[in-house]
C-alpha cells in the first residue's frame, strides 16, 4: 500500500499544491462580507470642556469586498475611528457615524455596507469643575473581649478634591470610604481604606485612599476606697447624719484612663428629699463618673439617713 502511495510522489505533491493554489484563487475572488471592530476616539475637545458621559469604546461595522482584499485587510494594521469635536459645544451633540468615515486602507477595494453599532452617538460635554468635599469614613472597629477603644477614629485626609464635569461635581458634599470592619482588635491599629468614587463619569479624586488609626487598650477594674458621700436636697434648717458617710466604688475602663482617675473626679451623693424628721431611712447612693469609665458596683450600695 505504501509503495503505491509514494510512487511518483513528487509529481503528486506538485499536483496537490497546484490544486490548492487554484482553489485559493477562486475562493479569494469571491465577494464576501466581514464584520469588524474599530476603536473609537474623540479628539480636539475644547480645553474648556470635558466629556461628561461615557462613549462606546468601539464601533462594529460590516465590510464588503473580494476575499483576497478582506484577507489583506485582516493582516494590515487597524486604524481607529476618530471623531473631531472641535465644533462641539457644551451640552449634548447627536453624531451619526457615516460609512465613509470608517478608516479603510485606500489601496484596498473594500467598502463599508452597514454601521452595526452604534449608529448614533450622544456626545455630552460639560465645563470642568473641582471642589473640596469632606471624607466620611465607613469603618467599624470591634475590640476583642476585655479590650476597648480609647480614642476617636483618626483619619487623614479629612477632605479631598474631586474634579470632573460640573453636572456631576456640583452636587457632591461628601465622599465615603469603602466599608471596612476589623474584629477582635487587641492593639492600636493603623491601616488604609479606599475612597468610593461617586456615581458619574470622568470623575477623579486628589487621593484614592485615606489612612486611619485608633487606639485600643485592655479593660481593667479598679476600686477606689472611702469616697465621701454628700447629702443633697436637705430640707431647710435640718441636719443630716449618714451611716456610713463613705463608700468604696468599683470602676472599669481602659487601663490608661483608669490609672489616671483620682478620688476628686468621682462624686457620690444621696438624695435626702424623702427623709423624715427623727426617722432613719435607707437611701441609694448616686455616683457621677467620667464618661470614659463605667461603674461596676458600690460597697455598700445605700446608706442610712437620719434627719433631725
Amino acid at each position: 500500500m505504501w509503495r503505491i502511495i509514494f510512487q511518483n510522489f513528487w509529481f503528486k505533491l506538485v499536483a496537490i499544491i497546484m490544486a490548492l493554489f487554484l482553489w485559493f484563487h477562486v475562493a479569494t475572488e469571491e465577494v464576501l462580507e466581514h464584520t469588524n471592530t474599530f476603536l473609537l476616539e474623540i479628539f480636539n475637545i475644547s480645553e474648556h470642556l470635558i466629556l461628561a458621559e461615557e462613549l462606546p469604546e468601539q464601533v462594529d461595522v460590516t465590510i464588503r469586498g473580494k476575499g483576497k482584499e478582506l484577507l489583506k485587510f485582516l493582516l494590515a494594521e487597524k486604524k481607529s475611528l476618530k471623531i473631531d469635536a472641535k465644533e462641539f459645544k457644551r451640552g449634548e451633540t447627536k453624531y451619526t457615524i457615516k460609512p465613509e468615515e470608517i478608516p479603510l486602507p485606500e489601496e484596498l477595494e473594500l467598502r463599508v455596507t452597514e454601521i452595526l453599532f452604534p449608529q448614533d452617538l450622544k456626545i455630552r460635554l460639560d465645563h470642568p469643575m473641582e471642589k473640596e468635599v469632606k471624607v466620611q469614613p465607613n469603618i467599624k472597629i470591634l475590640p476583642a473581649e476585655g479590650f476597648e477603644q480609647v480614642s476617636a477614629l483618626y483619619y487623614n485626609p479629612e477632605e479631598v478634591v474631586i474634579s470632573g464635569p460640573r453636572m456631576w461635581v456640583r452636587g457632591l458634599t461628601v465622599i465615603h470610604t469603602q466599608e471596612k470592619v476589623i474584629e477582635n482588635v487587641e492593639n492600636p491599629i493603623s491601616d488604609q481604606v479606599d475612597l468610593v468614587l461617586p456615581e458619574g463619569y470622568n470623575l477623579s479624586l486628589s487621593s484614592q485612599k485615606i489612612s486611619f488609626s485608633v487606639n485600643i487598650e485592655r479593660t481593667v477594674e479598679r476600686v477606689i476606697f472611702n469616697l465621701p458621700v454628700k447629702a443633697i436636697r436637705i430640707p431647710n434648717r435640718r441636719e443630716i447624719m449618714l451611716e456610713p458617710d463613705s463608700i468604696n466604688v468599683s470602676i472599669s475602663g481602659a487601663e490608661s484612663v483608669i490609672n489616671q482617675i483620682g478620688p476628686d473626679e468621682i462624686t457620690v451623693t444621696v438624695n435626702c428629699a424623702e427623709a423624715k424628721r427623727n426617722e432613719t431611712v435607707k437611701l441609694p447612693v448616686l455616683v457621677k463618673l467620667s464618661a470614659k469609665v463605667e461603674l461596676k458596683h458600690t460597697e455598700p450600695d445605700s446608706v442610712e439617713v437620719f434627719m433631725k
